[in-house]
């Protein structure tokens, strides 16, 4: 049987009850709504002071530029129409095949990528007499 003294009721002013059964007193209540109040307030503020669709359009803007940046660098390097087989003659070097056969406002070292993919070249060494694809654009 319960003694009055370890009775508390909750309609009692002053006390409340935890989820543990234990009773909480006014003062770490109001504590407690006091430290809720100011975190609220100081989060009202932040959004207001730093207007909050700025920081979410700055946000959007940084998202969508690293997702075009992407692509650009993610994309086909090989957008070749057309090949055309060559015989590499004595002397001849990629630079050199390159510069014969690459548009005009291509870098020749990106072509020279372009040829050893297309000729599944592992390095830059060809001989006379080797076959290679040049890429057409």
């Amino acid at each position: 049987m319960l003694k009055y003294s370890t009775y508390h009721s909750i309609y009692d002013e002053g006390t409340e009850v935890n989820s543990a059964g234990q009773t909480l007193g006014s003062g770490v209540i109001n504590r407690i709504q006091e430290i809720a109040k100011v975190l609220s307030d100081g989060l009202s503020l932040l959004l207001r002071k730093f207007n909050f669709y700025k920081i979410a359009l700055f946000l959007l803007l940084i998202i969508a530029g690293f997702t075009v940046v992407g692509n650009v660098f993610a994309g086909p390097v090989n957008l070749a129409k057309q090949e055309k087989k060559v015989v590499v003659a004595p002397g001849d070097t990629l630079w050199s095949i390159a510069l014969k056969n690459k548009p005009a406002n291509m870098k020749t070292a990106v072509y020279i990528e372009g040829i050893k993919r297309s000729s599944q070249l592992t390095d830059s060494h060809i001989r006379a007499g080797d076959i290679i694809t040049v890429p057409l654009f």
